[in-house]
């Protein structure tokens, strides 16, 4: 934990630190149901994050101002690519949160606000703050009265322009991609589809675009390590973590749709 000091410089504090998140919403259908999806992304150095975020806008040519979105059409197909190439590095590095809900946004932010409290609970933090893009909070009073009551509670929160707050575009590109990965268990995106990528450094090949996505997002999603009889194979579980969902779906449709996302295999350990 950071040290912060007494003005007089004699004594010192360790204080548990506030973690600050971002959100962003988009869509989805699950059994025939629209669900309303919200991403949270938290970095442990946002400065970095900004650093990576400012370098990949400036090398692939975007102007200062223009908004990196999951849904624009400004892009060509090699750009968006090449976007997601830029990006995925990023948040690969950063902590992942998905709230699908049948309920709508409100309901969703809601949701949302409790798991960051658990999340925030189980790593020792004092609380969270929250920078929601336009519109996700409408009712500000129904949810200061839950969101301040948790514990640890939500210590302030408030909407951000995501045409002007760059990590609110990392949400927006994060809920984005848990969307493609829902797409895929539900057969509306072949997850088979061959992507030329740079998994490694130097090395571009074809990947499967499902196997490209859990790569880079198999240590982002908050999760629970799972207990193993063989234990030189980890996994980790998402569901009820990471990733909640609110829906009168069948179990069936709703494991269809956590397939690429519930569960993530992260790797031999030796």
């Amino acid at each position: 934990m950071p040290f912060y000091f007494e003005p007089d410089g004699l004594r010192a504090r360790k204080l548990a630190p506030v973690k600050t998140f971002y959100v962003d919403d988009s869509s989805c259908m699950i059994g025939g149901i629209r669900h309303t999806l919200l991403g949270a992304v938290g970095f442990w150095d946002e400065s970095a994050a900004l650093s990576e975020f400012v370098r990949v806008r400036r090398e692939l040519g975007l102007r200062p101002r223009q908004e990196i979105k999951w849904n624009s059409n400004e892009f060509t197909e090699e750009l968006r690519h090449s976007i997601t190439e830029g990006i995925l590095p990023i948040l690969s590095r950063c902590k992942g949160f998905l709230i699908g809900s049948e309920n709508g946004r409100q309901h969703a932010a809601v949701e949302l606000a409790t798991q960051l409290s658990d999340f925030c609970r189980n790593e020792g933090h004092a609380g969270f703050l929250c920078r929601f893009d336009r519109d996700i909070v409408n009712d500000s009073d129904a949810f200061d009265r839950h969101a301040y009551n948790l514990d640890p509670p939500c210590v302030g929160w408030g909407d951000s322009d995501s045409a002007h707050e760059p990590l609110v575009q990392c949400a927006d590109l994060f809920v984005g991609f848990q969307k493609l990965r829902i797409d895929m268990g539900v057969g509306r995106i072949d997850p088979n589809k061959s992507v030329d990528v740079e998994v490694y450094e130097g090395t571009r090949a074809g990947y499967s675009l499902g196997w490209y996505l859990h790569m880079a997002f198999r240590h982002c999603l908050w999760g629970s390590l799972e207990e193993s009889p063989q234990a030189s194979y980890q996994w980790k579980n998402n569901i009820g973590v990471g990733v909640r969902l609110f829906s009168s779906a069948t179990e069936p449709e709703l494991n269809q749709a956590l397939a690429h996302l519930g569960r993530d295999y992260l790797g031999c350990m030796h």
